[in-house]
């Protein structure tokens, strides 16, 4: 069927996003990343499941802490 829209490749417009961030000064681009931020832990606070959320991205970032002391240990001869 030939539909009268056409739609971006998932890749489009990811590439076109990309560009837009890098366009943007240093400054912004921190603005951006912490409208992010403060965007996914505000989804994080009012959702039903806060307390799994909380706890998992405690365990994830008790995890790659364990693993850079790990390689530390490995490699800092």
């Amino acid at each position: 069927m030939d539909l009268p829209i056409k739609f971006s490749s998932d890749a489009q417009v990811i590439a076109e996003e990309v560009a837009r961030f890098r366009a943007l000064s240093p400054a912004n681009r921190m603005q951006s990343i912490r409208g992010m931020l403060a965007a996914g832990a505000l989804i994080m606070r009012h959702s039903p499941k806060a307390a799994f959320l909380r706890d998992y991205t405690q365990d994830q970032e008790n995890r790659a802490r364990q693993a850079v002391k790990d390689f530390i240990a490995r490699h800092a001869r």
